[in-house]
């Protein structure tokens, strides 16, 4: 509790900042306020929450779009869906960096209830096959991929298949709508099938939908057929009717104690004593402590529940919107926003978002719940497969700047058919929604073609020409990288750049040391890292060579991980016998493969993903000066295009030749510390677009290969 008082106490005062640099005042006062008052010394004790709630403007970028400025523009001029058909893509043997719930509706399956409010036979899908669109363009109705087809839930075989995929997607569980009226249950079946079925070895949590069930779907809100009563004894009972499900094994835990979602909190009166009370019949029935987390929204939070609860999520579409952003041309709709836009802007919502307790953030796909409801309905338009993947990475990272440990992102939903956002497979764009959320999560690249190495292939009687090329600035590293390279189990010619005749005898001596042969040490300026040795170096040399691999020794002295990232990509362009013939299998099968190299090492990730793109104003002058002379399309330089990050990769020669022809044109600084913008670093980032350009694609790899196999 003391925590919080001071996190509130620093809330307080940054509102009070705001206030002030709102209208325009001195703010040296109140600065001098902060930094002496008892929670910023706290915080500033705990680092990583000062970092996090004082300095975050510095750290994350800020937004360029002004938030006071009007859009407005006619529904025709923007499709309303932008999305593409996608295959599975097995994630299994990723790894992956934050643990993922995805909400699930289990109003697919039949209920006495809904077959006397609605007719026999209703479920989520009556309405969903039934819908029609609305507007030119209108992407409706939704049809469930042939996968899938409209299931049943009352199936235990289909809870399965949706485990399933939801575990090869890397997504850790389930969030289940726990219907509940003073003890009335609804929509209770497929939860139950669950709970008998242990071998569904999934995590789940219940959320209380503590709303009232109404005519949603004829269109008369008011008229309630299941009311909440908030009745006194509700409390104890609510928790006694959780009991056998928060005690399975599989029930998600916070600090082993089961964590508890409430839906709607503002709606409960007395909501503190509420959970007061919750607590305490947990603690007398045998359940011990209880974790209680309530939805609130980030756009404009109260904070009104936060000193009752234990963490706090928001539920995307509810708060997230942009006012001045009009749409016209939708008659029959009472919400329209502008799904890209928005996400754009998330930035700014995310930066001045400052948590109390711990918080997870949700995101959600292209809503749009016009099947529910013929008028009034609400639609985020516009919606992109990259602006998903881009909000899914914006909250993650916003999570990873908090202080919090144990939460969770939260995804509206696993299969919202009905509201228009689900991750399970449609007829139109098969799995683009679930891949691209693995991506994010994983911490993939939204265009990367990848694969993951995790047996041999190798090709028979293959003696590909190849030459390396490798840079030393650091020789106390070339043991390492010379070991490295004795894995190859192929022939090659060792061409080696350095920067000083001292350097390069004791380069030398190392290379006699452990009998490499057909080698060539060189002396070049220490000028363009490690990008202008390469290219000086095999500029006469390159059409002799089919293969080219380029590495360096890479140290990163302004970061704390730069051993972990060298040995990364070293372990994935070489590692072993086995991990380099699968990338050769992959030239020899795939002949339009051009370029091979490492997945983005995941704490370099954050730093390039961002709605201003891995691009940089900083790089813009030196790519469009390298598109010019290689004759690329200028129009290719898109934000979040992929590249070997850290500029160490196996190409084919044919893909990037003609950069080395022009090097003379290209003017490369002296080296003293830049971190980017660079001709260097706007090299880096030409690679595949020179490979794409001549009729090649990319292949990201990752060396998952037993340590048996090494």
């Amino acid at each position: 509790m003391k925590e919080y008082e001071y996190r509130k106490e620093v809330y307080e005062l940054r509102q009070k900042v705001k206030d002030l640099e709102n209208k325009n005042y001195n703010l040296e006062n109140t600065l001098n306020q902060i930094l002496q008052s008892k929670g910023w010394k706290f915080l500033e004790k705990a680092k990583k929450v000062k970092n996090k709630c004082f300095t975050i403007k510095g750290v994350l970028p800020t937004s360029t779009v002004n938030p006071s400025k009007s859009f407005s523009y006619d529904y025709k001029t923007e499709p309303s869906y932008v999305s593409h058909y996608q295959d599975n893509i097995d994630f299994s043997d990723l790894p992956v960096y934050i643990k993922t719930l995805a909400f699930y509706l289990p109003q697919f399956h039949c209920i006495p209830e809904n077959d006397e409010w609605w007719g026999k036979g209703f479920t989520e899908w009556t309405n969903t096959k039934k819908s029609k669109p609305s507007f030119d363009g209108h992407y409706i109705p939704r049809i469930p991929h042939k996968d899938i087809g409209y299931y049943d839930l009352s199936n235990v075989s289909v809870l399965k298949k949706q485990v399933a995929l939801a575990k090869q997607h890397k997504i850790y569980g389930f969030i289940y709508y726990y219907y509940w009226f003073s003890g009335k249950r609804l929509l209770e079946n497929p939860l139950d099938l669950l709970l008998e079925h242990q071998e569904i070895d999934f995590p789940f949590v219940l959320c209380w939908a503590n709303e009232n069930w109404t005519r949603t779907w004829d269109g008369l809100e008011k008229e309630v057929l299941m009311e909440q009563k908030y009745l006194p004894n509700d409390p104890e009972n609510f928790i006694k009717d959780l009991q056998k499900y928060v005690s399975d094994s599989r029930y998600i835990r916070i600090n082993n104690h089961p964590l508890i979602l409430v839906y709607n909190p503002d709606a409960i009166p007395n909501f503190s004593s509420v959970c007061r009370k919750w607590r305490e019949t947990a603690k007398k029935i045998g359940i011990g402590e209880i974790v209680i987390w309530s939805k609130t929204e980030i756009g404009n939070p109260s904070y009104k529940n936060t000193e009752f609860v234990d963490g706090e999520f928001d539920f995307a579409p509810h708060g997230f919107y942009l006012p001045n952003d009009k749409i016209t041309g939708i008659s029959n709709a009472s919400s329209v926003v502008n799904y890209s836009k928005l996400v754009h802007n998330l930035w700014e919502t995310y930066i001045n978002h400052y948590p109390l307790k711990p918080f997870s953030y949700s995101v959600t796909m292209g809503w749009d719940n016009s099947a529910r409801r013929k008028e009034n309905f609400k639609i985020y338009y516009h919606y992109s497969l990259e602006s998903f993947y881009l909000w899914t990475t914006m909250a993650v990272k916003k999570m990873n700047f908090n202080s919090f440990s144990d939460v969770f992102l939260l995804v509206n939903a696993w299969n919202e058919w009905g509201e228009g956002t689900y991750l399970e497979p449609d007829e139109k764009y098969g799995y683009a929604n679930i891949n691209t959320l693995s991506r994010a999560i994983c911490k993939i690249p939204f265009q990367a073609n990848f694969k993951v190495f995790h047996s041999e292939h190798s090709l028979k009687d293959i003696q590909p020409k190849i030459a390396i090329q490798a840079h030393v600035f650091y020789e106390d590293l070339f043991e390492d990288l010379l070991k490295q390279l004795m894995v190859i189990p192929y022939s090659y010619d060792l061409y080696v750049s350095t920067d000083t005749e001292q350097k390069k005898s004791k380069l030398i001596d190392m290379l006699n040391k452990f009998s490499f042969q057909n080698y060539s040490v060189e002396v070049f300026p220490n000028k363009g890292r490690d990008i202008y040795p390469m290219l000086i170096q095999m500029k006469e040399r390159i059409d002799q060579y089919e293969y080219l691999l380029h590495i360096h020794t890479k140290k990163t002295i302004t970061q704390d991980y730069g051993d972990e990232w060298r040995n990364y990509l070293w372990h994935n362009l070489l590692g072993s016998s086995a991990n380099v013939k699968n990338i050769f299998f992959e030239f020899g099968t795939h002949r339009q493969i051009g370029i091979i190299y490492p997945i983005i090492y995941y704490k370099v990730f954050d730093q390039l993903v961002n709605p201003y793109g891995s691009v940089g104003k900083s790089n813009q002058k030196n790519l469009e000066l390298l598109c010019s002379r290689l004759h690329i399309s200028k129009d290719k330089l898109q934000p979040n295009m992929t590249f070997p990050v850290s500029s160490m990769f196996w190409a084919r020669t044919d893909a990037i030749r003609e950069l080395f022809s022009i090097n003379d044109l290209l003017d490369f600084a002296n080296e003293c510390g830049q971190v980017d913008g660079t001709m260097a670093h706007a090299v880096e980032r030409i690679f595949d677009l020179l490979a794409e350009k001549n009729g090649y694609e990319t292949l990201e790899i990752l060396n998952q290969l037993k340590q048996g196999e090494l």
